[in-house]
Protein backbone atom coordinates (compact mmCIF):
# COMPACT_ATOMS: atom_id res chain seq x y z
CA UNK A 1 0.00 0.00 0.00
CA UNK A 2 1.16 3.58 -0.50
CA UNK A 3 0.94 6.30 2.14
CA UNK A 4 -0.37 9.55 0.64
CA UNK A 5 2.54 11.92 0.09
CA UNK A 6 4.99 9.34 1.47
CA UNK A 7 7.17 6.52 0.18
CA UNK A 8 5.68 3.45 -1.49
CA UNK A 9 5.27 0.42 0.79
CA UNK A 10 5.00 -3.02 -0.78
CA UNK A 11 2.42 -5.56 0.39
CA UNK A 12 4.17 -8.91 0.26
CA UNK A 13 3.43 -12.43 1.48
CA UNK A 14 5.70 -14.42 3.77
CA UNK A 15 7.60 -17.17 1.96
CA UNK A 16 8.82 -19.26 4.94
CA UNK A 17 6.78 -21.31 7.42
CA UNK A 18 7.19 -18.96 10.36
CA UNK A 19 8.85 -15.60 10.93
CA UNK A 20 9.34 -13.82 14.25
CA UNK A 21 8.64 -10.10 14.22
CA UNK A 22 10.71 -8.14 16.75
CA UNK A 23 10.13 -4.67 18.17
CA UNK A 24 13.85 -3.89 18.22
CA UNK A 25 16.84 -4.82 16.07
CA UNK A 26 18.98 -7.65 17.41
CA UNK A 27 15.92 -9.91 17.83
CA UNK A 28 14.74 -8.13 20.97
CA UNK A 29 11.14 -7.88 22.30
CA UNK A 30 9.19 -10.42 20.26
CA UNK A 31 5.89 -8.97 19.02
CA UNK A 32 4.43 -12.04 17.37
CA UNK A 33 5.10 -14.75 14.83
CA UNK A 34 3.57 -14.65 11.36
CA UNK A 35 3.16 -17.59 9.00
CA UNK A 36 3.58 -18.70 5.40
CA UNK A 37 1.22 -16.79 3.12
CA UNK A 38 0.47 -14.01 5.63
CA UNK A 39 0.49 -10.52 4.17
CA UNK A 40 3.19 -8.18 5.42
CA UNK A 41 3.85 -4.52 4.61
CA UNK A 42 7.56 -4.18 3.81
CA UNK A 43 8.89 -0.73 4.67
CA UNK A 44 12.57 -1.35 4.02
CA UNK A 45 14.80 -4.18 2.80
CA UNK A 46 18.25 -4.33 4.39
CA UNK A 47 21.10 -6.81 4.06
CA UNK A 48 20.31 -8.60 7.33
CA UNK A 49 16.66 -7.81 8.02
CA UNK A 50 13.29 -6.58 6.82
CA UNK A 51 11.63 -3.54 8.34
CA UNK A 52 7.88 -4.14 8.33
CA UNK A 53 4.66 -2.45 9.38
CA UNK A 54 2.66 -4.48 11.85
CA UNK A 55 -0.44 -4.04 14.00
CA UNK A 56 -0.36 -4.81 17.72
CA UNK A 57 -3.18 -4.72 20.25
CA UNK A 58 -2.25 -2.86 23.43
CA UNK A 59 -4.18 -2.27 26.63
CA UNK A 60 -4.84 1.39 27.40
CA UNK A 61 -5.07 2.99 30.88
CA UNK A 62 -8.88 2.77 30.76
CA UNK A 63 -8.70 -1.01 30.21
CA UNK A 64 -9.61 -0.87 26.51
CA UNK A 65 -7.55 -2.85 24.02
CA UNK A 66 -6.91 -0.97 20.79
CA UNK A 67 -4.91 -1.67 17.62
CA UNK A 68 -1.71 0.28 17.10
CA UNK A 69 0.45 0.36 13.98
CA UNK A 70 4.16 0.03 14.71
CA UNK A 71 7.40 -0.83 12.95
CA UNK A 72 8.86 -4.28 13.47
CA UNK A 73 11.82 -6.29 12.22
CA UNK A 74 12.19 -9.76 10.73
CA UNK A 75 15.81 -10.74 11.31
CA UNK A 76 16.70 -14.35 10.48
CA UNK A 77 19.56 -15.91 12.41
CA UNK A 78 22.67 -16.86 10.44
CA UNK A 79 22.19 -20.49 11.45
CA UNK A 80 18.74 -20.62 9.80
CA UNK A 81 20.30 -20.20 6.37
CA UNK A 82 17.30 -18.10 5.30
CA UNK A 83 18.19 -15.27 2.92
CA UNK A 84 16.42 -11.91 3.04
CA UNK A 85 15.71 -12.09 -0.69
CA UNK A 86 13.64 -15.28 -0.22
CA UNK A 87 11.72 -14.20 2.90
CA UNK A 88 8.81 -12.69 1.00
CA UNK A 89 7.29 -12.64 -2.46
CA UNK A 90 4.90 -10.18 -4.16
CA UNK A 91 1.23 -10.49 -3.23
CA UNK A 92 0.39 -11.01 -6.90
CA UNK A 93 2.56 -14.15 -6.90
CA UNK A 94 0.94 -15.70 -3.82
CA UNK A 95 0.29 -19.45 -4.20
CA UNK A 96 -0.71 -20.27 -0.62
CA UNK A 97 -4.14 -21.68 0.25
CA UNK A 98 -5.15 -21.00 3.87
CA UNK A 99 -7.62 -23.16 5.81
CA UNK A 100 -8.25 -22.29 9.46
CA UNK A 101 -10.37 -24.36 11.87
CA UNK A 102 -11.72 -22.12 14.65
CA UNK A 103 -12.67 -23.10 18.19
CA UNK A 104 -16.34 -22.09 18.47
CA UNK A 105 -16.92 -24.38 21.48
CA UNK A 106 -19.67 -26.94 20.71
CA UNK A 107 -19.95 -26.40 16.96
CA UNK A 108 -18.05 -25.91 13.71
CA UNK A 109 -16.53 -22.84 12.07
CA UNK A 110 -13.82 -22.76 9.38
CA UNK A 111 -12.40 -20.22 6.95
CA UNK A 112 -10.98 -21.07 3.51
CA UNK A 113 -8.97 -18.40 1.68
CA UNK A 114 -7.69 -19.06 -1.82
CA UNK A 115 -4.31 -17.75 -3.03
CA UNK A 116 -6.12 -14.97 -4.93
CA UNK A 117 -8.10 -13.91 -1.86
CA UNK A 118 -11.49 -15.60 -2.30
CA UNK A 119 -13.14 -16.36 1.05
CA UNK A 120 -15.44 -19.28 1.94
CA UNK A 121 -16.91 -19.52 5.44
CA UNK A 122 -17.87 -23.06 6.41
CA UNK A 123 -20.48 -23.02 9.21
CA UNK A 124 -20.17 -20.56 12.12
CA UNK A 125 -20.91 -22.07 15.54
CA UNK A 126 -23.83 -20.89 17.65
CA UNK A 127 -22.27 -18.01 19.61
CA UNK A 128 -20.24 -14.86 19.02
CA UNK A 129 -16.81 -16.53 18.91
CA UNK A 130 -16.71 -16.96 15.12
CA UNK A 131 -17.80 -13.34 14.60
CA UNK A 132 -15.08 -12.15 17.01
CA UNK A 133 -12.42 -14.15 15.20
CA UNK A 134 -13.49 -12.82 11.79
CA UNK A 135 -13.56 -9.21 13.06
CA UNK A 136 -9.97 -9.62 14.21
CA UNK A 137 -8.88 -11.22 10.96
CA UNK A 138 -10.64 -8.77 8.61
CA UNK A 139 -9.99 -5.49 10.38
CA UNK A 140 -11.10 -2.03 9.32
CA UNK A 141 -14.33 -2.93 7.54
CA UNK A 142 -17.11 -0.35 7.28
CA UNK A 143 -20.66 -0.18 5.93
CA UNK A 144 -19.20 1.50 2.83
CA UNK A 145 -16.34 -1.02 2.50
CA UNK A 146 -17.56 -4.43 3.73
CA UNK A 147 -15.40 -7.55 3.51
CA UNK A 148 -16.51 -9.55 0.45
CA UNK A 149 -17.36 -13.15 1.34
CA UNK A 150 -17.51 -15.27 -1.80
CA UNK A 151 -19.54 -18.04 -0.17
CA UNK A 152 -21.06 -19.04 3.16
CA UNK A 153 -21.47 -22.80 3.18
CA UNK A 154 -23.71 -24.17 5.94
CA UNK A 155 -23.15 -27.93 6.02
CA UNK A 156 -26.54 -28.60 7.66
CA UNK A 157 -29.24 -26.95 9.73
CA UNK A 158 -28.19 -27.66 13.32
CA UNK A 159 -27.89 -24.46 15.33
CA UNK A 160 -24.31 -25.17 16.43
CA UNK A 161 -23.26 -24.86 12.79
CA UNK A 162 -25.01 -21.64 11.76
CA UNK A 163 -26.69 -19.75 14.64
CA UNK A 164 -23.41 -17.89 15.21
CA UNK A 165 -23.51 -16.37 11.72
CA UNK A 166 -26.22 -13.77 12.60
CA UNK A 167 -23.78 -12.58 15.30
CA UNK A 168 -21.65 -11.17 12.46
CA UNK A 169 -24.49 -8.85 11.43
CA UNK A 170 -25.09 -7.90 15.07
CA UNK A 171 -21.42 -7.01 15.47
CA UNK A 172 -21.89 -4.01 13.16
CA UNK A 173 -23.39 -2.10 16.10
CA UNK A 174 -20.92 -3.26 18.75
CA UNK A 175 -19.70 -0.42 20.98
CA UNK A 176 -16.15 -1.72 20.62
CA UNK A 177 -14.94 -0.83 17.12
CA UNK A 178 -12.43 -3.69 16.81
CA UNK A 179 -15.25 -6.22 17.39
CA UNK A 180 -17.26 -5.01 14.37
CA UNK A 181 -17.33 -6.82 11.05
CA UNK A 182 -19.14 -5.53 8.01
CA UNK A 183 -19.29 -8.22 5.34
CA UNK A 184 -21.25 -8.96 2.18
CA UNK A 185 -21.82 -12.60 1.21
CA UNK A 186 -22.20 -13.31 -2.51
CA UNK A 187 -23.45 -16.89 -2.18
CA UNK A 188 -25.07 -19.08 0.48
CA UNK A 189 -24.94 -22.86 -0.01
CA UNK A 190 -26.81 -25.39 2.15
CA UNK A 191 -28.19 -28.95 2.09
CA UNK A 192 -31.83 -27.99 1.47
CA UNK A 193 -33.25 -29.22 4.78
CA UNK A 194 -35.06 -26.64 6.92
CA UNK A 195 -36.00 -27.52 10.48
CA UNK A 196 -39.63 -26.89 11.39
CA UNK A 197 -40.81 -25.74 14.86
CA UNK A 198 -40.59 -28.60 17.38
CA UNK A 199 -43.98 -27.65 18.86
CA UNK A 200 -47.22 -26.50 17.24
CA UNK A 201 -50.15 -25.49 19.43
CA UNK A 202 -48.15 -26.76 22.43
CA UNK A 203 -48.00 -30.23 20.90
CA UNK A 204 -44.67 -31.91 20.14
CA UNK A 205 -44.16 -32.47 16.42
CA UNK A 206 -43.10 -36.05 15.53
CA UNK A 207 -39.69 -36.54 13.94
CA UNK A 208 -41.17 -37.45 10.57
CA UNK A 209 -42.85 -34.01 10.41
CA UNK A 210 -39.87 -31.95 11.62
CA UNK A 211 -38.09 -31.62 8.29
CA UNK A 212 -40.89 -30.90 5.83
CA UNK A 213 -42.86 -32.94 3.29
CA UNK A 214 -42.12 -36.65 2.96
CA UNK A 215 -43.13 -39.54 0.73
CA UNK A 216 -42.87 -43.30 1.19
CA UNK A 217 -41.54 -45.35 -1.74
CA UNK A 218 -41.16 -49.13 -1.46
CA UNK A 219 -41.34 -48.90 2.32
CA UNK A 220 -38.64 -46.21 2.54
CA UNK A 221 -39.43 -42.69 3.79
CA UNK A 222 -37.91 -39.77 1.85
CA UNK A 223 -37.71 -36.02 2.41
CA UNK A 224 -39.20 -34.41 -0.69
CA UNK A 225 -39.53 -30.76 0.33
CA UNK A 226 -35.93 -29.70 -0.20
CA UNK A 227 -35.47 -25.93 -0.34
CA UNK A 228 -33.20 -23.79 -2.55
CA UNK A 229 -33.79 -20.16 -1.60
CA UNK A 230 -34.17 -19.82 2.18
CA UNK A 231 -35.82 -16.43 1.74
CA UNK A 232 -38.77 -18.15 0.03
CA UNK A 233 -39.52 -20.37 3.04
CA UNK A 234 -42.40 -19.18 5.23
CA UNK A 235 -41.51 -18.20 8.80
CA UNK A 236 -44.10 -20.68 10.07
CA UNK A 237 -42.08 -23.47 8.46
CA UNK A 238 -38.88 -22.59 10.34
CA UNK A 239 -37.69 -23.05 13.90
CA UNK A 240 -36.30 -20.03 15.75
CA UNK A 241 -32.61 -20.32 14.70
CA UNK A 242 -33.67 -20.66 11.05
CA UNK A 243 -35.96 -17.61 11.30
CA UNK A 244 -33.12 -15.50 12.70
CA UNK A 245 -30.78 -16.75 9.97
CA UNK A 246 -33.41 -15.95 7.34
CA UNK A 247 -33.80 -12.40 8.70
CA UNK A 248 -30.02 -11.97 8.66
CA UNK A 249 -29.82 -13.15 5.06
CA UNK A 250 -32.68 -10.85 4.08
CA UNK A 251 -30.65 -7.89 5.37
CA UNK A 252 -27.56 -8.90 3.42
CA UNK A 253 -29.70 -9.58 0.34
CA UNK A 254 -31.24 -6.09 0.57
CA UNK A 255 -27.75 -4.58 0.38
CA UNK A 256 -26.56 -6.73 -2.53
CA UNK A 257 -28.26 -9.75 -4.07
CA UNK A 258 -27.19 -13.09 -2.57
CA UNK A 259 -27.26 -16.27 -4.67
CA UNK A 260 -28.80 -19.24 -2.80
CA UNK A 261 -28.15 -22.84 -3.75
CA UNK A 262 -28.89 -26.32 -2.42
CA UNK A 263 -25.94 -28.65 -2.93
CA UNK A 264 -25.90 -32.38 -3.59
CA UNK A 265 -23.39 -34.96 -4.84
CA UNK A 266 -21.81 -33.93 -8.13
CA UNK A 267 -22.52 -30.19 -7.87
CA UNK A 268 -18.89 -29.32 -8.61
CA UNK A 269 -19.84 -26.50 -10.97
CA UNK A 270 -21.16 -24.58 -7.95
CA UNK A 271 -17.53 -23.75 -7.15
CA UNK A 272 -16.47 -22.41 -10.54
CA UNK A 273 -16.04 -19.01 -8.86
CA UNK A 274 -13.32 -20.54 -6.65
CA UNK A 275 -11.64 -23.17 -8.82
CA UNK A 276 -8.51 -22.34 -10.78
CA UNK A 277 -5.66 -24.43 -12.15
CA UNK A 278 -5.04 -27.35 -9.80
CA UNK A 279 -7.28 -25.86 -7.08
CA UNK A 280 -10.85 -27.18 -7.00
CA UNK A 281 -13.76 -28.22 -4.76
CA UNK A 282 -15.67 -31.47 -5.28
CA UNK A 283 -19.17 -31.90 -3.80
CA UNK A 284 -19.49 -35.47 -2.46
CA UNK A 285 -22.69 -35.25 -0.43
CA UNK A 286 -25.51 -35.37 0.37
CA UNK A 287 -26.48 -38.14 -2.03
CA UNK A 288 -30.03 -37.74 -3.28
CA UNK A 289 -32.60 -40.12 -4.76
CA UNK A 290 -35.28 -39.21 -7.31
CA UNK A 291 -38.85 -39.36 -6.01
CA UNK A 292 -41.69 -38.15 -8.21
CA UNK A 293 -39.18 -36.64 -10.58
CA UNK A 294 -37.66 -34.48 -7.83
CA UNK A 295 -34.50 -34.83 -5.70
CA UNK A 296 -35.18 -36.35 -2.28
CA UNK A 297 -33.17 -37.47 0.74
CA UNK A 298 -33.60 -40.76 2.56
CA UNK A 299 -34.95 -40.41 6.10
CA UNK A 300 -32.28 -41.96 8.32
CA UNK A 301 -32.70 -43.94 11.53
CA UNK A 302 -31.19 -44.45 14.95
CA UNK A 303 -27.85 -46.27 15.16
CA UNK A 304 -27.58 -49.58 17.01
CA UNK A 305 -27.66 -49.21 20.78
CA UNK A 306 -24.97 -50.29 23.21
CA UNK A 307 -21.25 -49.76 23.70
CA UNK A 308 -19.34 -48.86 20.57
CA UNK A 309 -16.22 -50.87 21.46
CA UNK A 310 -15.76 -53.59 18.86
CA UNK A 311 -18.83 -52.56 16.88
CA UNK A 312 -18.93 -53.41 13.20
CA UNK A 313 -18.11 -49.92 11.94
CA UNK A 314 -16.16 -51.31 8.98
CA UNK A 315 -19.29 -53.05 7.69
CA UNK A 316 -20.75 -52.28 4.28
CA UNK A 317 -24.22 -53.10 5.57
CA UNK A 318 -26.96 -50.63 6.53
CA UNK A 319 -28.53 -53.14 8.91
CA UNK A 320 -29.12 -52.12 12.51
CA UNK A 321 -30.29 -48.56 11.84
CA UNK A 322 -33.94 -48.41 12.87
CA UNK A 323 -36.87 -45.98 12.98
CA UNK A 324 -36.96 -42.41 11.72
CA UNK A 325 -34.71 -39.86 13.41
CA UNK A 326 -34.88 -36.20 12.37
CA UNK A 327 -31.55 -35.38 14.04
CA UNK A 328 -29.72 -38.26 12.38
CA UNK A 329 -31.31 -37.37 9.04
CA UNK A 330 -30.21 -33.73 9.09
CA UNK A 331 -26.73 -34.71 10.31
CA UNK A 332 -26.27 -37.59 7.90
CA UNK A 333 -27.16 -35.39 4.93
CA UNK A 334 -24.53 -32.77 5.74
CA UNK A 335 -22.74 -31.26 2.77
CA UNK A 336 -19.52 -33.20 2.29
CA UNK A 337 -16.89 -31.63 0.08
CA UNK A 338 -13.28 -32.22 -0.86
CA UNK A 339 -10.96 -29.26 -1.35
CA UNK A 340 -8.08 -30.28 -3.63
CA UNK A 341 -4.94 -28.26 -4.32
CA UNK A 342 -2.18 -30.01 -6.23
CA UNK A 343 -1.08 -33.04 -4.24
CA UNK A 344 -2.98 -32.19 -1.03
CA UNK A 345 -6.68 -32.54 -0.19
CA UNK A 346 -8.98 -31.47 2.65
CA UNK A 347 -12.21 -33.34 3.43
CA UNK A 348 -15.02 -31.44 5.18
CA UNK A 349 -17.75 -33.68 6.58
CA UNK A 350 -20.13 -31.59 8.71
CA UNK A 351 -21.95 -33.83 11.22
CA UNK A 352 -21.89 -36.94 9.05
CA UNK A 353 -22.90 -40.06 11.00
CA UNK A 354 -22.34 -43.81 10.77
CA UNK A 355 -25.27 -44.65 8.49
CA UNK A 356 -24.55 -41.92 5.93
CA UNK A 357 -20.77 -42.44 6.16
CA UNK A 358 -21.16 -46.11 5.22
CA UNK A 359 -22.96 -45.06 2.05
CA UNK A 360 -20.12 -42.71 1.09
CA UNK A 361 -17.48 -45.33 1.96
CA UNK A 362 -19.32 -47.84 -0.24
CA UNK A 363 -19.32 -45.38 -3.17
CA UNK A 364 -15.62 -44.70 -2.58
CA UNK A 365 -14.82 -48.41 -2.69
CA UNK A 366 -16.79 -48.74 -5.93
CA UNK A 367 -14.74 -45.94 -7.47
CA UNK A 368 -17.67 -43.52 -7.80
CA UNK A 369 -16.05 -40.84 -5.63
CA UNK A 370 -12.75 -40.21 -3.89
CA UNK A 371 -12.66 -39.63 -0.11
CA UNK A 372 -8.90 -40.00 0.38
CA UNK A 373 -7.58 -36.75 1.88
CA UNK A 374 -4.54 -35.57 3.79
CA UNK A 375 -6.47 -33.19 6.07
CA UNK A 376 -9.75 -34.37 7.58
CA UNK A 377 -12.31 -32.21 9.38
CA UNK A 378 -13.65 -35.03 11.57
CA UNK A 379 -17.46 -35.46 11.52
CA UNK A 380 -19.75 -34.39 14.33
CA UNK A 381 -17.15 -33.12 16.83
CA UNK A 382 -15.77 -36.62 17.39
CA UNK A 383 -19.11 -38.30 18.11
CA UNK A 384 -19.27 -42.05 18.78
CA UNK A 385 -21.74 -42.30 15.86
CA UNK A 386 -19.02 -42.79 13.25
CA UNK A 387 -18.01 -45.23 10.52
CA UNK A 388 -14.61 -46.88 10.64
CA UNK A 389 -14.99 -47.75 6.96
CA UNK A 390 -15.34 -44.03 6.18
CA UNK A 391 -12.20 -43.09 8.17
CA UNK A 392 -10.36 -45.96 6.49
CA UNK A 393 -11.34 -44.56 3.09
CA UNK A 394 -10.15 -41.05 4.01
CA UNK A 395 -6.91 -42.39 5.54
CA UNK A 396 -5.96 -38.96 6.89
CA UNK A 397 -2.55 -37.65 7.88
CA UNK A 398 -3.93 -34.62 9.78
CA UNK A 399 -7.31 -34.80 11.55
CA UNK A 400 -9.10 -31.85 13.16
CA UNK A 401 -11.91 -32.28 15.70
CA UNK A 402 -14.00 -29.17 16.38
CA UNK A 403 -15.42 -29.41 19.90
CA UNK A 404 -15.64 -27.49 23.16
CA UNK A 405 -17.05 -27.46 26.67
CA UNK A 406 -19.72 -24.87 27.46
CA UNK A 407 -22.16 -26.22 30.02
CA UNK A 408 -23.74 -29.43 31.25
CA UNK A 409 -26.64 -28.76 28.87
CA UNK A 410 -24.27 -28.87 25.89
CA UNK A 411 -21.98 -31.64 27.06
CA UNK A 412 -21.84 -34.64 24.77
CA UNK A 413 -18.42 -36.00 25.79
CA UNK A 414 -16.88 -34.89 22.51
CA UNK A 415 -14.57 -36.17 21.24
CA UNK A 416 -15.23 -39.78 22.23
CA UNK A 417 -12.37 -42.20 22.76
CA UNK A 418 -13.48 -44.60 20.00
CA UNK A 419 -13.29 -42.22 16.99
CA UNK A 420 -10.01 -40.80 18.29
CA UNK A 421 -8.59 -44.32 18.31
CA UNK A 422 -9.98 -45.01 14.84
CA UNK A 423 -8.36 -41.84 13.48
CA UNK A 424 -4.99 -43.11 14.64
CA UNK A 425 -5.53 -46.67 13.49
CA UNK A 426 -6.76 -45.84 10.00
CA UNK A 427 -4.29 -43.06 9.20
CA UNK A 428 -1.89 -43.88 6.38
CA UNK A 429 1.14 -42.82 8.47
CA UNK A 430 2.57 -44.32 11.68
CA UNK A 431 2.34 -41.06 13.66
CA UNK A 432 -0.65 -39.02 12.44
CA UNK A 433 -1.54 -35.56 13.76
CA UNK A 434 -4.89 -35.34 15.60
CA UNK A 435 -5.92 -31.86 16.74
CA UNK A 436 -8.89 -30.87 18.93
CA UNK A 437 -9.80 -27.18 18.70
CA UNK A 438 -10.64 -26.79 22.39
CA UNK A 439 -7.26 -28.25 23.35
CA UNK A 440 -5.28 -25.67 21.34
CA UNK A 441 -6.95 -22.72 23.10
CA UNK A 442 -5.00 -21.24 26.02
CA UNK A 443 -6.21 -19.58 29.21
CA UNK A 444 -4.50 -17.45 31.85
CA UNK A 445 -5.27 -17.81 35.54
CA UNK A 446 -6.87 -14.60 36.83
CA UNK A 447 -7.84 -15.68 40.35
CA UNK A 448 -10.93 -14.70 42.38
CA UNK A 449 -13.40 -12.79 40.20
CA UNK A 450 -16.94 -11.37 40.14
CA UNK A 451 -19.41 -10.73 37.33
CA UNK A 452 -19.79 -7.05 36.39
CA UNK A 453 -23.60 -7.17 36.44
CA UNK A 454 -24.48 -6.66 40.12
CA UNK A 455 -27.69 -8.69 40.00
CA UNK A 456 -25.93 -11.62 38.31
CA UNK A 457 -22.91 -11.22 40.58
CA UNK A 458 -25.09 -11.49 43.67
CA UNK A 459 -26.72 -14.66 42.37
CA UNK A 460 -23.50 -16.23 41.07
CA UNK A 461 -21.18 -15.08 43.84
CA UNK A 462 -17.39 -14.93 43.50
CA UNK A 463 -15.63 -17.51 41.35
CA UNK A 464 -12.13 -18.41 40.25
CA UNK A 465 -11.56 -16.87 36.82
CA UNK A 466 -9.49 -17.52 33.73
CA UNK A 467 -9.09 -15.33 30.64
CA UNK A 468 -8.53 -16.52 27.07
CA UNK A 469 -5.00 -15.69 25.92
CA UNK A 470 -4.98 -17.55 22.60
CA UNK A 471 -7.81 -18.63 20.33
CA UNK A 472 -8.23 -22.32 19.68
CA UNK A 473 -7.10 -22.32 16.06
CA UNK A 474 -5.71 -25.06 13.86
CA UNK A 475 -4.13 -23.30 10.89
CA UNK A 476 -3.12 -25.00 7.68
CA UNK A 477 -1.27 -23.68 4.64
CA UNK A 478 -0.42 -25.36 1.33
CA UNK A 479 0.73 -24.44 -2.17
CA UNK A 480 -0.20 -27.89 -3.46
CA UNK A 481 3.37 -29.16 -3.08
CA UNK A 482 3.91 -28.62 0.62
CA UNK A 483 1.58 -28.67 3.66
CA UNK A 484 2.19 -26.65 6.83
CA UNK A 485 0.09 -27.06 10.00
CA UNK A 486 0.47 -25.02 13.18
CA UNK A 487 -1.28 -23.73 16.29
CA UNK A 488 -0.83 -20.73 18.57
CA UNK A 489 0.05 -20.81 22.24
CA UNK A 490 -0.42 -18.67 25.32
CA UNK A 491 3.36 -18.21 25.15
CA UNK A 492 3.96 -15.92 22.16
CA UNK A 493 7.34 -17.59 21.53
CA UNK A 494 5.90 -21.09 21.17
CA UNK A 495 4.16 -22.73 18.22
CA UNK A 496 3.23 -26.32 17.57
CA UNK A 497 4.17 -26.70 13.92
CA UNK A 498 4.57 -29.51 11.38
CA UNK A 499 5.29 -29.69 7.67
CA UNK A 500 4.98 -32.24 4.87
CA UNK A 501 6.34 -32.15 1.34
CA UNK A 502 5.56 -34.33 -1.68
CA UNK A 503 8.33 -36.71 -2.71
CA UNK A 504 9.12 -37.58 -6.32
CA UNK A 505 6.20 -40.06 -6.33
CA UNK A 506 3.77 -37.44 -5.04
CA UNK A 507 3.56 -39.01 -1.57
CA UNK A 508 3.59 -36.61 1.44
CA UNK A 509 6.68 -36.99 3.62
CA UNK A 510 7.61 -35.18 6.87
CA UNK A 511 9.55 -31.99 6.20
CA UNK A 512 11.55 -29.58 8.34
CA UNK A 513 9.73 -26.46 9.57
CA UNK A 514 11.51 -23.27 8.49
CA UNK A 515 11.54 -20.32 10.93
CA UNK A 516 13.12 -16.94 10.42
Amino acid sequence: TACEGGPKHDTMVLNVDLADVWEERGRKKLIRTIAWGDEVTVLKVAATHLEVGITVFREKPDGSILPESITGYIEPTKSSGIKIATLTKPLADNQVLKVNFVDVQQGDGSVIESPDGKIILVDGGDNQMFARYLAGRFRGTTAEKPQPIDCILVTHGDADHFAGLPEILKSETNKVKRKRLFMQPKRVYHNGIVKRPSKINNKTVPDTKLLGPTKTVNGQLYLTGLEDNLLDVADADMNEPFREWKNTLATYNSRSEVAFRRLQFGDNQAFEFFNRGDLRIETLGPMTATVGGQPALKFLGEPPKGPRIGHDSLSDSDEGFTGHSASHTINGHSIVFRLVYGGFSFLFSGDLNDEASRTLAREHNRGNLNLRSEVFKVPHHGSADFSGAFIQAVSPIVSVVSSGDESARKEYIHPRATPMGALGKWSRVPEPLIFVTELVAFFEEEGPSRLQDEKKAKKRGPFYGFSRTAYGLVKTRTDGKRLFVYTDSGNVQMKEAYAYALDTSGVPQPSEVTRA
